[in-house]
């Protein structure tokens, strides 16, 4: 895994995308609300499990047909959300904004089905497969802070692994 000054990281393995979620876990100690955006299959889930694993939760399942998964890891609660089989108009039956409160981790896959405001940090990660043919587990996640509380916390996180960044 390494990062780019883009705000950006690349994994090169499954191993590495749930590394980086349990990097994102280590750092987060507050809510926060994170917007996953990738084709099927890019690894959304697969970060989220790292995230939660490293918190000590060890059954997460993609909430492709549940739609919503609560999760309790020590004393976090994470929730997590995936978007694909509904329309935009069946979103707000879920309810995501009585999440987005507090201590609680949220992340909302295929969250572009829906608009996302958040009074607390609130960020949009992109995964892509850039060169799938000749690296077919190669991800590349763009960071993107969606509001000042979200900004604020992206530039902290970019200078904590700062050291870790390598020129593009």
């Amino acid at each position: 895994m390494y990062f780019l000054p883009s705000r950006a990281a690349v994994t090169e393995s499954e191993e590495e995308t749930e590394r980086l979620g349990a990097l994102l876990a280590g750092y987060f100690s507050g809510g926060v609300t994170i917007l996953l955006s990738g084709d099927l299959g890019a690894g959304k889930t697969t970060l989220v499990r790292g995230f939660c694993e490293a918190l000590g939760y060890r059954k997460v399942r993609s909430p492709s047909f549940t739609l919503v998964n609560h999760y309790i890891a020590g004393k976090r609660k994470i929730v997590h959300s995936d978007l694909y089989r509904l329309d935009s108009g069946d979103v707000s039956d879920l309810d995501l904004q009585e999440y987005d409160s507090g201590d609680t981790v949220l992340f909302v896959e295929w969250a572009e089905k829906a608009p996302f405001f958040s009074e607390r940090p609130l960020w949009k990660m992109h995964i892509s497969s850039p060169d799938v043919l000749s690296f077919p587990e190669r991800r590349h996640f763009d960071f993107f802070a969606l509001n000042p509380e979200g900004e604020e916390l992206l530039s902290r996180f970019w200078q904590t692994i700062g050291e870790e960044v390598i020129p593009e």
